[in-house]
């Protein structure tokens, strides 16, 4: 191949849609990282393990829930819109309604749930505190990124995730200039305060470039069940994620999830690349997969080559960074470098049951995907239950790496399963 060969190769993707979003998504969530760490380590060091336990077990018991915040009509949206442009203002006002009544239900049962979900040594108004933040706040972010994001709106989405981040960071910067002796509950008051800043904007933002909300109400049960399976399916991933956190802090103690969930804070940091080509692609599984699963089977293929590069890379830099925790967190910390090496392969695991799960979903196969995703959430919760008391935080990690292993496995055979199915 000669130079004009490669240089117009090279300009072609440059000039292509996918590198385009792509390379934005990167480059929000490569920015997002450094913020992320940035609050991350100032705020584990202030509170120290236990109260930043604490912290973790509350955020994990509302992301299970999370998906469920708007029956999955976030997904619908997406899925509509991006074939349809005209429909926007119904599915966003449809999914603004879904969300906010849902939201403050859900919150209200898990505060009553309380004594039985979180350790007693937490304040029940810490728990709305991060509650509202991380149900009705985010929900309300998340939706605002799922609406730009239909509309190819990707430059915008990545913009929005990055002034999310810094307001997480100056929150902790402030806890950290402003407040002489800070608690679990002085972060709260800033979590929750920069979370509804940002999620204000957000929704303004929507409603300026895209259109006002305009909800069908008979359509709101349509759009439940269609969503249903959406959040069936993100609501087994995040107890995969994050319900050995909050079974940590009632099977073993809130020390053991602070430095459990230290851990799973640097995995999240290598996740950015998939996370950023996650949203990047997603409408494009849609697209491809109007003609069903040879479409969005092929499109996953193209990914392939670079979903394997990424999984070696991650592994190879959880073992080579993981020394260093305690010189970032403090010594209090160190029982973490064996967790994240025990967590390093999860990454790549997950790069591949990314591509698996999308392909059935643009397919139009969400209800497999999320049957294969529940049942590896229930045998994931069975594993907590009986290795927790005994290995505290490994048998955590023991939990999430077979049933994400499992996963899949599982998410994989069915996609082949249904590729030879409809080439017979």
């Amino acid at each position: 191949m000669n130079l004009a060969q490669i240089r117009l190769k090279a300009t072609n993707l440059f000039q292509s849609s996918l590198a385009r979003d792509t390379l934005w998504m990167v480059l929000s969530k490569l920015f997002n990282v450094v913020m992320q760490a940035g609050y991350f380590i100032v705020v584990a060091r202030l509170l120290g393990k236990e109260n930043y336990g604490s912290f973790i077990v509350i955020t994990a018991s509302a992301a299970i829930v999370f998906p469920f915040l708007a029956f999955g009509s976030e997904h619908v949206l997406v899925k509509n819109v991006a074939t349809n442009r005209a429909s926007f203002r119904t599915y966003w006002g449809n999914t603004l309604v879904l969300l906010t009544s849902n939201g403050f239900a859900l919150t209200i049962i898990l505060l009553l749930l309380s004594p039985i979900i979180f350790p007693g040594n937490i304040a029940w108004g810490t728990i709305l505190l991060i509650l509202l933040a991380d149900l009705i706040c985010l929900g309300l972010l998340d939706i605002s990124y799922k609406a730009l994001i239909a509309c190819d709106l990707v430059k915008k989405t990545a913009q929005l995730g990055i002034f999310s981040t810094c307001g997480k960071f100056l929150a902790a910067l402030s806890l950290y200039v402003f407040i002489p002796r800070p608690s679990i509950a002085t972060w709260g008051y800033l979590y929750l305060t920069t979370s509804v800043i940002t999620a204000m904007i957000a929704i303004v933002l929507v409603n300026k470039m895209l259109g006002y909300p305009r909800p069908v109400w008979s359509d709101l049960k349509s759009n439940i069940g269609q969503g249903l399976y959406f959040s069936i399916s993100a609501s087994a991933n995040n107890i995969n994620a994050g319900l050995d956190k909050s079974m940590l802090g009632k099977l073993s103690n809130v020390a053991a999830a602070g430095i459990y969930g230290s851990a799973y804070r640097f995995i999240d940091v290598g996740n950015v690349f998939l996370a950023a080509l996650s949203g990047a692609t997603y409408t494009r599984f849609f697209q491809h997969g109007t003609v069903g699963i040879k479409g969005s089977l092929g499109f996953a293929r193209r990914l392939f080559p670079i979903m394997t590069l990424y999984a070696i890379a991650s592994i190879i830099g959880y073992w080579i960074f993981a020394p260093f925790i305690p010189a970032i967190l403090g010594e209090e910390f160190r029982e973490a470098i064996g967790a994240l090496l025990w967590l390093s392969p999860l990454p790549a695991i997950a790069a591949f049951q990314y591509l698996a799960a999308d392909t059935l979903t643009g397919s139009g196969h969400q209800k497999a995907r999320s049957i294969v995703q529940a049942v590896a959430a229930i045998i994931n919760i069975v594993l907590n239950i009986l290795l927790i008391p005994r290995f505290s935080w490994q048998g955590a990690a023991w939990a999430t790496l077979i049933a994400d292993s499992l996963r899949l496995v599982c998410l994989w055979l069915i996609v082949f399963l249904l590729y030879r199915r409809a080439h017979k």
